[in-house]
């Protein structure tokens, strides 16, 4: 028998044994389940595998799961266990092998079902002994249709839940108890079973109380045993159920009794024995079931090393233990030291190799649009993770961008609105002058342009930079810090951006007022008359040859009078003064134009974030410093919910460890 084949032995128990560690409360496991209609006779089957005496009262038997799990030791024994229930398991913890079970389902009866019909705990209930063959199986509460008054009605909903949890379990052996006075078209489970076992691959069918048989339809259920009315993979089984009156009988005499009704018969000699008594029920379950485990052992194993390396993260992710205020500091400050190093580094962008490889840069990823209302502007340079890695080069973009934005802004009034403003602005300068006022409040009119183009490229500066600088803390340190260094790097971020603000206005108030000494702005001034000059003199030049030939006239002093005293040339009014002023005036506007452009960019990248934040941050590291230690206290040190989180994963861990050495 396969019962007593060592291998059998072997591979039951591991599976037993691994059980016993609590890894089921992980991974499901192999296992055999009973299930069929209520008063199928399923509580016969569990006795004649287990050859345990279970109560048959409706009120105890049916109304939660009971594992059944019988382990080969030396010494004989008895336990019982749930989940949750201390009291329980303190009183059935250690049992003789010769205590009855019923005052155990008794007292779970009590525990689980006070307050509830159904309940979806399971009653674990284990044997030990030395001439026990390694089996687990689990007897599920009877289906029913429909509820008697008084009842919930929402027990029937509640069974079939509970039940389907262990169907669909790919692992779950389906014993399937079908009484052979029904009808297979109304066996409720057989119609469960194939809705998550298709194929049939893991139910096997066994037909209790053919003694109920009358003797015209058992050639019909002979047939059914024989797989040739509804179609088995694995076939079906029969058995004999014990009855009520045979309650107290010992198992080897409902074993003979069994024996002798189906030689009762000589249809029953179609039956091949191996499928028929319940020796032989016990001996195909436990070949079914080591073939089940062999299977299944190499997935099992797979989903155990997965486990492992899921929970061994969250342990690292807890860190190292703290129990002390004084180490509590140490790691803060610590920390604070470590992330100061590594940031200023950082930010003056000395990388190395190990950051460099490990930042997957894409070069071609597309970056996210800094914010909705600048998703028109091409002035703004999209932040993307990629570029949050490297954050001076992504500064030094975002410099060159500014530049470039200032540099091709081409704003100016046009004459008319400049020669405008002169009239508004004249006092009592001569005609022909500008004042230097009146320059200036030209000027501003730029200048304002300018102030708003420079307000929302130094926003996408600082932006940026307390993005990447918060992406940096968030990867590079402690989850347990991470609030607190973000919190105050935010802090940092909001006072140092009020300033940036503050300097951006002091820089334009500065500019408003027109000043350089620069060689550029004369050079521009003087190549601009010049060409000025020297397009009018062409221009005359042009007019007073064009007037010879049509006149017929020598170019000569004489016509050259002639010519000015016609065209008027030598009347130099006050209209021709202003115009040229004004001609003057936009060239100089201009000129100063393009020296202002070059010194605000290097004026404001200076004056703001490079000096705001790039060489303050050390006033981020002093916010840090200074947190109060209760707050530092509150995030390392270990509280009770860590504590038991912390335990909770070492003792998952060790059930999984334990579980693999045993596989």
């Amino acid at each position: 028998m396969i019962l007593e084949n060592e291998e059998y032995q072997n591979i039951i128990d591991k599976i037993n044994k691994i059980r016993s560690y609590g890894l089921s409360k992980m991974i499901t496991l192999p296992q055999i389940a009973i299930l069929g209609d209520q008063s199928s006779g399923k509580s016969s089957v569990l006795e004649a595998i287990t050859k345990l005496s279970f109560p048959r009262d409706k009120d105890t038997c049916t109304r939660f799961a009971t594992q059944v799990s019988l382990r080969q030791s030396e010494r004989a024994g008895l336990s019982a266990h749930i989940d949750g229930e201390q009291e329980f398991n303190k009183r059935f913890h250690a049992l003789e092998a010769t205590d009855s079970i019923h005052p155990i389902i008794n007292e779970a009866n009590r525990v689980l079902c006070t307050r509830v019909d159904i309940s979806d705990k399971v009653l674990e209930i284990t044997i030990s002994g030395p001439t026990l063959s390694p089996l687990t199986v689990i007897d599920l509460p009877g289906y029913i249709n429909t509820t008697v008054d008084g009842q919930d009605k929402s027990i029937v909903e509640t069974i079939r839940t509970i039940n389907t949890r262990y169907i669909k379990d790919s692992r779950t052996i389906i014993l399937a108890v079908v009484p052979a006075n029904v009808d297979l078209n109304n066996i409720f489970v057989l119609g469960e079973a194939e809705r998550y076992d298709p194929s049939n691959e893991r139910t096997i069918p066994i037909v209790t109380k053919p003694d109920t048989v009358e003797d015209d339809l058992l050639p019909g259920l002979v047939e059914t045993i024989l797989n040739r009315r509804k179609f088995m993979r694995l076939g079906y089984l029969v058995m004999k159920n014990s009855s009520y009156r045979d309650i107290d009988t010992p198992w080897e005499d409902a074993r003979l009794k069994e024996e002798k009704f189906f030689k009762s018969k000589p249809l029953w000699a179609k039956v091949p024995d191996s499928m028929k008594g319940r020796t032989s029920v016990k001996d195909f379950l436990g070949r079914l079931l080591v073939e089940h485990i062999k299977k299944e052992l190499p997935q099992l194993k797979l989903e155990l090393l997965a486990l492992m390396s899921v929970c061994e993260k969250e342990v690292a992710g807890l860190g190292t233990p703290i129990s002390s205020i004084t180490s509590a500091k140490q790691k803060y400050l610590g920390s604070i030291m470590d992330l100061k190093s590594s940031l200023i580094e950082l930010l003056d962008g000395r990388y190395t190799l190990d950051y460099i490889n490990s930042r997957k840069f894409d070069a071609t990823a597309t970056p996210a649009t800094l914010s909705t209302e600048d998703e028109d502007n091409d002035l703004i340079v999209p932040t993307s993770t990629a570029d949050q890695g490297f954050i001076r080069s992504g500064l030094h973009r975002r410099y060159e961008n500014f530049s470039s934005a200032l540099s091709k802004d081409k704003y100016i009034l046009p004459s008319d609105k400049i020669a405008e403003l002169v009239l508004r602005y004249k006092g009592n300068e001569l005609p022909g002058f500008i004042s230097f006022t009146t320059f200036t409040q030209i000027y501003i009119q730029t200048l304002d342009h300018w102030h708003e183009i420079t307000k929302v490229h130094v926003r996408s500066m600082h932006t940026y930079f307390f993005s990447a600088v918060s992406s940096y803390i968030a990867h590079t340190s402690d989850p347990l810090l991470k609030d607190i260094l973000q919190l105050e790097f935010a802090k940092f971020y909001a006072s140092q951006v009020g300033k940036i603000d503050d300097a951006i206005e002091n820089i334009f108030t500065d500019e408003s007022s027109p000043f350089t000494l620069n060689k550029y702005y004369y050079d521009n001034i003087l190549r601009s008359r010049h060409e000025k000059a020297q397009k009018r003199l062409r221009d005359a030049v042009d007019r007073f040859n064009t007037y010879c030939n049509e006149t017929g006239s020598y170019s000569d002093t004489a016509a050259m009078n002639i010519f000015m005293q016609t065209h008027k040339i030598e009347e130099w009014n006050v209209s021709e003064n202003e115009k040229h002023a004004v001609e003057d005036l936009t060239d100089v506007l201009l000129s100063y134009c393009k020296v202002a452009r070059k010194r605000i960019v290097d004026v404001v990248v200076l004056q703001s974030i490079e000096r705001y934040m790039i060489k303050q941050i050390n006033l981020y590291f002093n916010l840090l410093i200074a947190v109060d230690d209760s707050t530092v206290s509150d995030k390392l040190l270990e509280t009770p919910h860590k504590i038991a989180q912390r335990d909770e994963l070492q003792n998952r861990l060790q059930v999984l460890r334990r579980s693999l050495m045993e596989m």
